[in-house]
Parts: structure tokens; sequence; C-alpha cells
């Protein structure tokens, strides 16, 4: 069996570890995924280990990058069965590790994850490079492929797949996952994803802040760590509103977080295409977007996007709105448009005919 090594996981269960975990499960008997990363930890090590395939541990490009490169270069010798590795990204300082495998002449695949960045001169410095060491593209979105080749032009674009059976939810669910997290009949407001500048995790809590003014009973539930945690709490407790906000953390209990939650939330400065609003539609909610985010990734019908120059109180209103808006099941229309695990032959014979 072909073996790919690939390159992107980290140690937060987010939107590029659940791509690459769902793909890694779908595709197990053709072709087996190995990983490294450059992160103390890897997400989903237990499924990873079950699939039986090999992690890798490297220095961290941004703190030793001598190491970070000499340790990719020492498993790419060591394991000339790596004719392809396969990296799936957010920005283009990646080239900086793809030196290693195009050096050793392996087939380099990368998959663009993300429509913009806060690295903004490390991107533009390295897009070229990017793309001389590229020798086959894909993307979750065409804004991804755009941002990350400047084009959509000979880019595969791969949906980002979810098991949408796992966010079919009873109401029962529903009222038990809210009495464990203290919520009665009050409005729950969900925003899941990493505490990270590009979430604008200060605008969502403005927001909310705004929101509390018409529902003083409302509640906050941010799911998710980051390298911003901290200052997030402190920022919530500045605004007043820390008695209204449940900080979860990481968890494993995603379908019913979002089965017990009245809306999605996320209000980000960008993103490529991002998972968790695609599981929000699979659970039945309505989700609020920046306009920063793809349209693509409205699916059902049920997504609405506003721009983050409007006032808070706009926002605030229309979180309220949808928040009363009746859950609606539509994972028909998610299947169709090529979004579900189990029904994604063509993205796995792209993904396939790609790497291979």
């Amino acid at each position: 069996m072909e073996r790919v090594l690939v390159y992107g996981m980290t140690d937060n269960p987010g939107g590029i570890e659940t791509y690459l975990i769902n793909v890694a499960k779908r595709l197990k008997d053709r072709v087996a995924f190995d990983f490294v990363t450059d992160f103390p930890d890897i997400a989903h090590r237990e499924v990873i280990e079950a699939l039986g395939s090999e992690i890798y541990f490297i220095a961290p490009k941004g703190k030793k990058l001598f190491s970070h490169l000499s340790g990719f270069w020492r498993i790419l010798k060591a394991h000339p069965e790596y004719k392809t590795v396969y990296f799936n990204i957010l920005d283009a300082g990646a080239a900086v590790t793809q030196i290693v495998p195009f050096m050793l002449g392996r087939k380099i695949v990368t998959h663009s994850h993300n429509s913009d960045t806060d690295k903004v001169t490390l991107h533009k410095v390295c897009k070229p490079f990017l793309k001389l060491f590229t020798n086959k593209k894909l993307a979750c979105s065409k804004t991804a492929a755009n941002y990350m080749f400047g084009s959509d032009s000979g880019v595969g674009i791969i949906p980002n797949a979810i098991d949408t059976e796992k966010f079919i939810l009873s109401d029962s669910c529903r009222e038990e996952k809210r009495a464990e997290l203290g919520v009665g009949n009050v409005p729950l407001i969900c925003h899941i994803g990493r505490l990270s500048n590009q979430k604008n995790p200060f605008g969502m809590l403005d927001i909310f802040a705004s929101l509390l003014k018409l529902e003083p009973d409302a509640l906050f539930m941010s799911v998710g760590t980051g390298e911003m945690e901290a200052e997030v709490i402190d920022y919530a407790k500045k605004i007043g509103v820390e008695k209204n906000v449940l900080f979860l953390g990481k968890r494993a209990d995603i379908p019913e977080l979002l089965a017990a939650a009245d809306v999605f939330f996320l209000p980000s400065f960008y993103e490529g295409l991002p998972i968790v609003a695609i599981e929000a539609q699979a659970s039945g909610l309505f989700c609020l977007l920046s306009d920063a985010i793809t349209k693509e990734t409205d699916i059902t019908g049920r997504v609405e996007f506003m721009s983050l120059d409007l006032p808070h109180n706009l926002w605030a209103e229309k979180l309220l709105e949808l928040s009363k808006c009746e859950r609606k099941i539509l994972r028909e229309k998610i299947i169709d448009a090529g979004y579900d695990v189990n029904h994604s032959e063509k993205s796995d014979e792209l993904i396939l005919k790609t790497l291979i």
C-alpha cells in the first residue's frame, strides 16, 4: 500500500485536523497516511494510532528553524517510501518546510485551508516559492485556492466533508446537554473555534455585550482554546459579560453542544471554508457569519452574512432573531453539495488521483 507523509496536523482538533482524520479513515484501505508535526502533541492521536499510522515530531519552525528542517530531512532520508508529502496549510510560510522534500525530489501536494492571514509579509514573500515547490494543488474552496495560488485554475476543490449522522440528535439530547451546562429557557449563542485573532474574539464579545442589552439572560458558549485564551477571558471580565459566558475549552462533544445551542456565530476576519459552520448547518442551526467568509459556506440556505463594519447592535439584533428560528435538518442538501463523508466518492477519487 502507498504511504503518504502528511504535514499540517497540530495539537488542536480544529478544521484541518478534522478533515485529515476523516480522510485517513475513509481511505485507510487504499492509502496510508503517516503524520509529521512540529507541535508538542497531535490531535486525534488515539485514532491515528488505531489506524496504524506513524507519527513523527520535529522542532517548531518558528523557534528552531535549523532543527525543524534537519529533523524533517532525516525523516525523509530514512523513509524513501514517502514519494509524496501532503501539506495542509494556512499560509505560504509552509514553503520554508517544503524546501526539504523539494530538494529530495519528492512530490509535493499543497492543500489550502484558508483565505487570508495575519502573517501578510511572510505569505507574500513565500508565495512564489510555494508555487515553485508545489506539484499538485488542492483547496477547500475557490476563495482558498485564489488566496494561496493566485488562481483556482488547475486546483482541485475538496469540500470539507463531515459525518452528518452525528449531528442529527433528539430533543431529549438537547435538553440533557442544556441541563448539564446549566442553561434554562434562554437564548444560547454558540461559537466554536480557536481563540486567536483570526476569529475576532474581542469583536465577538462586544457584539454579545450589545445582545445582553436586548436579552439580559442570554448566554454565550465559547468552545475552543488558543493563544489568546487568557486575554479573551480577561476582556469578558473587563466589559462585564463574564457571568453570561461559558468558556468550555477543548471538547469532544461538539454534536451535543450544537444540539444545545440556538444559533451559531462566527464573525471571523477570514476563513477558508469553516468545517464547523457545515457542522452547525447539519445540526439544523441558523448561522451568522462575517461576510469575510466565503459564500460557499452556505449550503442549506440557513447562513446569513454580515459586514464587520456594521454596528454591534445590528449584529446583536440579527443574532437574537436567528436564535428564535425553528431548527430544521436539511441533511439531503448537505449530501447533494458533497459535504457528507459517507457520500464523498468524487472527492476521494480526486484526493487519490492527486496524491498517488
